[in-house]
C-alpha cells in the first residue's frame, strides 16, 4: 500500500532552507549592509546640506564655518581605505581549513606560546598559563613549550618542564637602551631553548585562545614551512589575526564597545596590508606568529625609539630587510580597558609611540611615509569631532558635496563599529541582549569619538615617556569565553 510521506511543517521547511543557503545569505546581508551605509551616507549629507538646512548668518560667518568644516574630511582617507578593504577582503567569511593532519606532515618543530609580564598580574597570568596548558595538552600533545617572560618571578601553578619561567635579570641592559616590553623580548630571544626552525606565537599576560586559533596557526606555520622548503621565499612570513574583546564577563561595557572599532580595525586596514605581505601600520604587539629564526634576524634591540611601541617598530624593521607578513584568519581574546582612564591613557602611549616610530632617523623614510601620513591625520582627528558639535552648537548652511562627503565619511566610520560588533557579539547568545548591545553600539558613538579624540590630544599635549600599562587583573572572573567563533 502507498505511503505518504510524513507532512514537514513550514517552520520546518524554513530552516532546513536557511541552513542550506545560510553562506549566500551572509554574503548577501553583508554586501546589502556595505551599499545600505553608502547610500545612508550619501543621504544623511545630502539632507543635511544647505539643500534642506539653509543659513541667515553673514556671509562672512559662513565662508569661515566652510573652511573650518573642511575638518570632516581629516577622516575620508581612514574610512575608504577601511572600507575598500571590506569590500575585497569579506570580514563575513571564514576560509575552509584542511584537517590539522595535513599540516603535521610538513612541520615537526615546536610552538612557543611566549607571554610577556612585568610580573605584577600574578594570578592573570598563572590562570591564562592553565588554561592555555590544557588546551595543548589536548590539541598538540608533544609539540609546544609555554614560557612566561616576567620581570618578577612568578609561580604558573603547574609542575612541567614544559611550563618554563625567564626572569629578566633587574640589571640587564640591551647594546642600544631599549626598554620595557622590548627589553624583555630581546632578553628572551637568548634565553629561550628555542631553536631557529621553531615558531613563536606572541602573547600578552591576559591573552587567550581556542582549538580553532591553534589549528589555524598550525596551518599556516606548516604552509610557510613549505613554501620556505621549495624556494618560494627566503623568510617564512610573519603571520597575525583578529583579537577579540567582548567574549565572556565584560568588566566596563562602555570601553568594550568602544573597542568595536580595534576590531574592524583589524579587518581594515590591518588586513589589507597582511593579505598583501605588507606592514605599512606596524602589527600588534599579541598575536604574532613568527618562526624563531626570522625574529632573531630582525631582533628587538632598536633603542629608545622602538621603546613605547616596539611592535610597530618591530614591523617596519622587518619590512625593511624583505620580511613579508601574513593574515591569519583566525581569533585570539583580550579584555577591554576596564576604566575609562586607562582607555585614554592606553590611546595617548599607541599615538606618541607611533610618532616616535614615524620621527625615528634609525628607518629609513620609505618606510615610514605610509604610517607618518595615517599619524598626520590622526593628529588632526579631534578637530573633525570638534566641529561637528560646533555646527550643532551654531549651524551654518553646508555646500552639497562637503555635506555628502562629510556623511559619507561618517557612514563608513560607523562601519567599522558595525564589523566589530558583528564579530564580536553573536545573536545566539542572546536577540534582546545582542539588539540592546546593537542599539548602544551605534548610539554610543559620538561618545567613543570623544573618547578617542581624548586620547589623541593627551598625547599631543603631554607625549607618554613611559610604556603605561592598563589594569588586567579583576576581582572576579573576566576571561573571555574562547568556545568558539
Amino acid at each position: 500500500m502507498y505511503q505518504s510521506r510524513p507532512q514537514v511543517s513550514l517552520r520546518e521547511r524554513t530552516k532546513d532552507f536557511f541552513r542550506v543557503n545560510r553562506l549566500r545569505f551572509i554574503i548577501v546581508a553583508y554586501y546589502t549592509l556595505l551599499v545600505g551605509m553608502t547610500a545612508a551616507g550619501v543621504a544623511y549629507g545630502y539632507y543635511f546640506s544647505e539643500m534642506f538646512f539653509a543659513s541667515n548668518k553673514p556671509a562672512r560667518i559662513e565662508a569661515i564655518m566652510n573652511i573650518l568644516k573642511l575638518f570632516w574630511l581629516i577622516p575620508l582617507p581612514y574610512a575608504i581605505l577601511n572600507f575598500y578593504s571590506f569590500i575585497r577582503y569579506p570580514a563575513c567569511i571564514r576560509p575552509y581549513f584542511r584537517p590539522i593532519i595535513w599540516a603535521s606532515r610538513h612541520f615537526h618543530g615546536t610552538f612557543y606560546f611566549r607571554y610577556v609580564t612585568r610580573g605584577q598580574n600574578p594570578n592573570l597570568v598563572a590562570d591564562n598559563v592553565r588554561h592555555a596548558y590544557h588546551l595543548l595538552q589536548q590539541n598538540l600533545p608533544n609539540q609546544w613549550v609555554i614560557e612566561v617572560v616576567t620581570d618578577i618571578p612568578l609561580d604558573p601553578g603547574i609542575a612541567d618542564e614544559r611550563i618554563r619561567i625567564i626572569v629578566v635579570p633587574a640589571t640587564y641592559q640591551t647594546e642600544r637602551g631599549t626598554r620595557y616590553k622590548a627589553r624583555s623580548l630581546h632578553y628572551a630571544l637568548h634565553a629561550s631553548t628555542a631553536t631557529d626552525t621553531d615558531w613563536i606565537i606572541h602573547l600578552d599576560e591576559e591573552t587567550r585562545f581556542n582549538k580553532e586559533t591553534l589549528w589555524a596557526i598550525y596551518r599556516f606555520v606548516a604552509r610557510e614551512h613549505h613554501d620556505v622548503r621549495v624556494g618560494k621565499r627566503q623568510y617564512a612570513r610573519i603571520g597575525q589575526g583578529v583579537i577579540l574583546y567582548g567574549r565572556g564577563t565584560v568588566v566596563n561595557w562602555l570601553t568594550t564597545l568602544a573597542d568595536s572599532i580595534r576590531v574592524g580595525d583589524d579587518y581594515g586596514r590591518f588586513r589589507l596590508q597582511f593579505e598583501n605581505g605588507k606592514a605599512y601600520f606596524g602589527m600588534h604587539g599579541s598575536f604574532i606568529v613568527i618562526q624563531n629564526h626570522v625574529e632573531k634576524t630582525i631582533g628587538l634591540d632598536h633603542g629608545p625609539d622602538a621603546s613605547i611601541t616596539e611592535d610597530a617598530y618591530f614591523a617596519l624593521v622587518a619590512q625593511q630587510i624583505g620580511i613579508e607578513f601574513a593574515f591569519i584568519h583566525t581569533f585570539m581574546y583580550e579584555k577591554s580597558p576596564f576604566s575609562l582612564r586607562d582607555f585614554i591613557r592606553q590611546r595617548r602611549r599607541w599615538f606618541g609611540g607611533l610618532w616616535m616610530c614615524v620621527l625615528s632617523g634609525n628607518l629609513p623614510l620609505k618606510e615610514r611615509i605610509i604610517l607618518g601620513t595615517f599619524m598626520v591625520l590622526w593628529s588632526f582627528s579631534w578637530l573633525c569631532i570638534v566641529m561637528v558639535y560646533v555646527n550643532f552648537i551654531y549651524p551654518t548652511g553646508t555646500p552639497v558635496w562637503l555635506a555628502v562627503t562629510g556623511g559619507v565619511s561618517f557612514a563608513y566610520y560607523v562601519t567599522l563599529y558595525l564589523i566589530g560588533f558583528f564579530r564580536t557579539f553573536n545573536p545566539r547568545d542572546g536577540f534582546f541582549r545582542f539588539g540592546a548591545l546593537l542599539g548602544a553600539q551605534l548610539v554610543l558613538i559620538p561618545i567613543f569619538s570623544l573618547m578617542e579624540a581624548a586620547g589623541v590630544f593627551y598625547g599631543l599635549v603631554s607625549p607618554p615617556r613611559e610604556f603605561y600599562v592598563v589594569q588586567k587583573e579583576w576581582l572576579r572572573p573576566t576571561q573571555p569565553s574562547v568556545t568558539g567563533d
